[in-house]
């Protein structure tokens, strides 16, 4: 038999696992429409209390509808991590060799994959200052946003889901299921990792955080594909979402100025696009007797 068939079955692209990479943003998106909308209602019913009559995003501005909005949110990633923990563990995990802990996160690339994270954490918050200074009322908007969807303002919010159960089912989402059809679809590993991150970007509804998160949803894919697993990714996930919710917190105690925090994002950005590249160079973990389109 011919040496190349391995090669040829890999060209062959498929449809049907394309289309199916789509379900887990349609499913992501209805479910968090649905544990969101009471807290909609309530913010409704508040700002009617209170003869509010504008429709926009205030309306889940009232301490009501915050925490039905973290009641919602929590739910929200709990079923989030139930339905595609299962799914990725069926379609996939099974069909894999378990990975020994050596496996799973060799040293080098751990500290590869956590420079490439803090690099990419380092560049968004270097554009987004200068989209400060270039377009203050966009970044006004997004900020509304931000306070608006309770994402800051309740600790709870912000440590359980916003930094853990948030990253984890949107990684089994999008790094899981997703990037992992896409993959045994046949279509080259750059278009898998940037349609993912795409998806991931859509997932978030707004210009800005939309933006920056096709970003590092291109790191965390990356991450995932040289691991051979989303362990990896989760964590850098973890680690992002606390430096970002965290980190303005202690410059402000530390009395730092915007030009020390420049000075702190440039360094990070060079130390994540030298990691990148050479997270990049480093090959993918691929099991004995596996091909690399079964890999997640």
């Amino acid at each position: 038999m011919s040496e190349t068939t391995p090669a040829a079955v890999r060209k062959k692209i498929s449809i049907n696992d394309i289309l199916i990479s789509v379900l887990p943003l349609i499913i992501m998106l209805t479910l968090n429409t649905i544990c969101t909308f009471p807290a909609i209602l309530i913010g409704f019913y508040m700002n009617a209390k209170a003869g509010i009559k504008e429709i926009d995003i205030s309306v889940l501005a009232s301490d009501e509808a915050q925490f039905a909005l973290m009641i919602g949110f929590m739910i929200y990633a709990v079923v989030s991590i139930i339905i595609f923990y299962f799914w990725y563990r069926k379609a996939f995990l099974k069909k894999l060799p378990v990975q020994t802990f050596r496996e799973a996160f060799p040293g080098k690339k751990v500290a590869l994959a956590l420079g490439a994270s803090l690099g990419t954490w380092g560049l968004i918050n270097l554009v987004l200052n200068l989209l400060i200074m270039l377009s203050p009322n966009l970044m006004d908007n997004f900020d509304q946003i931000m306070d608006s969807s309770g994402l800051g303002s309740n600790l709870i919010t912000t440590v359980v889901y916003g930094s853990i159960l948030g990253p984890i089912a949107e990684d089994l989402m999008f790094r899981g299921v997703t990037q992992s059809y896409l993959r045994r679809s046949g279509l080259p590993i750059g278009l898998v990792l940037f349609i993912q991150a795409l998806f991931f970007g859509i997932a978030h509804l707004n210009l800005v955080q939309s933006s920056y998160a096709v970003l590092l949803g291109m790191t965390f894919g990356l991450v995932a594909y040289k691991f051979g697993n989303i362990r990896m990714a989760c964590i850098v996930h973890i680690v992002n979402n606390m430096i970002s919710f965290g980190g303005e917190i202690v410059s402000a105690k530390l009395g730092l100025s915007d030009s020390a925090n420049m000075i702190i994002y440039i360094v990070l950005t060079v130390i994540g696009i030298v990691s990148a590249v050479f997270l990049i160079k480093t090959p993918a973990y691929v099991p004995e007797a596996k091909t690399v389109s079964q890999q997640a």
